[in-house]
Parts: C-alpha cells; structure tokens; sequence
C-alpha cells in the first residue's frame, strides 16, 4: 500500500496566498513563491518526512515541502481536487488521474505547474549563471548547432551566459514533459534548440533519431521562457 503525505488543507492555503500567479498557457495554472516565507508557514504544522528524505538536510527539505504544498494549494483552490500527491516510499509526485504537473526549485525559489488539460508538461527555474560557468560548461549543454545559433542569430539579443542558461532550462523543462513517457535521464546533448524567437519568447526543440526512437518520443516539442531580474523560468507544454 502507498501511503501519502498529508498536508493540511488550511497550510496549502496559506501558501498560496504567498505566491505569484505565473502566465502559461490558458490550460495551465502556474505560481511561484519564495521558500522561506513558504517554510515560515510551514513552522506552525507539523509534517511527517518521508522515508526517501531521512537524511536530507534543511535546504532540501524546505525546498521538498515548499514544492509539494503549493502544488497541492494548486489542486486544492483551482481543481476542488484534495487528493495528496506527496507519496512516503516514493519520490516524485503522484498526479491524481486527469492530472499533469511539474515543479522547480531555484535560489531560494519555487515554481510549480499543474495542467488538467495537457498532454506533457515540464517546467523549470534557473539563476542566471555567471560568465566564466557559462564558457566552461557550454560543451556539455549546447550541442554545435545551439553553439551557431547564438553566434548567428541570438547574440545580438542575450548575453553568452543568459543564453546558456536559457538553453539549459529549456532541456530541463523538456526532459521533466518527456520522462513520464521515457522514464529514464537522457544526456543535455541528445536534445538541440533548433529553433528561436526571441520576440514571442518561444522556441522548438528535436531529440537526436536515436533517442526518439528508443523511447517514442515526439518529432519536436514547443518550449517558451521568461526573464525575470536573475533567473529564467521556462516550460514545455502541449494541450491535448
């Protein structure tokens, strides 16, 4: 038997008092919230941990709690759905049927998404990472044509660094849409942005042949972004 983490239905709503609505897609519900202020409100509950989590330290924890109590706040005041995700054996979240979710956690940030009307969702957060980051990691997150693309075409809009990590969050957000269906990691450079404009802030990915057919995955997925001061949020979201 599964059993659950339950999160009170008044700490669920406390929380989402203290977060941001973020605009997705019109089938998608998206907030954001700091995690301390979500862990300050956590303080006056008391939440058992589950057993994946025995040994986590404070910062994991906070993010683990501040995540699933949104989420379930999400269900909760825009579903009038009170079924508990948060499994105690198992670690990701358990989408009640019907349902289709994805959360991040970035520099004391959290951000989750719930759609009742998609078909794969993923979503992600990521701090702007510094230059020198950028240059030493670009071969392991940019394939050669994503490299061209920036020299080519985006240069003239972001930075190297802001490129990079948008780049970054965008395989993120992808590989999070894709896993239900892959259930297994798949490495930054089987996946390019073939695709961008920066106008709509939109952008079209392609896996490699190899891994499309190995799992069955899609022939290109649509990932959007947003900038906000140091961090970039972006998803990857198809409606039914």
């Amino acid at each position: 038997m599964n059993y659950f983490l339950e999160i009170p239905p008044t700490l669920a709503s406390a929380c989402l008092q203290h977060a941001t609505l973020i605009s997705l897609t019109a089938n998608t519900i998206c907030y954001r919230a700091n995690i301390s202020i979500i862990n300050q409100i956590r303080q006056s509950y008391t939440l058992e941990r589950p057993s994946y989590l025995e040994n986590a330290s404070a910062k994991r924890l906070n993010e683990f709690f501040a995540g699933r109590s949104l989420a379930q706040a999400i269900l909760q005041q825009h579903f009038n759905c009170s079924m508990y995700i948060s499994s105690m054996q198992l670690k990701l979240p358990i989408w009640p049927k019907g349902f289709i979710g994805s959360i991040s956690h970035s520099n004391e940030q959290v951000i989750v998404a719930i759609s009742s009307q998609s078909e794969y969702l993923g979503i992600d957060i990521e701090r702007i990472v510094e230059t020198s980051f950028a240059q030493e990691s670009s071969a392991l997150i940019l394939t050669p044509f994503e490299q061209r693309l920036w020299q080519a075409e985006i240069s003239q809009y972001l930075s190297f660094r802001k490129y990079l990590t948008l780049i970054f969050s965008l395989k993120e957000s992808l590989y999070k849409a894709v896993y239900p269906v892959a259930q297994n990691y798949i490495d930054f450079l089987e996946a390019t942005t073939v695709e961008m404009n920066i106008e709509n802030q939109s952008a079209i990915l392609k896996f490699i042949q190899k891994t499309r057919q190995r799992y069955g995955l899609k022939s290109e997925y649509e990932g959007y972004w947003q900038f906000n001061n140091d961090d970039v949020i972006t998803s990857i979201v198809q409606s039914n």
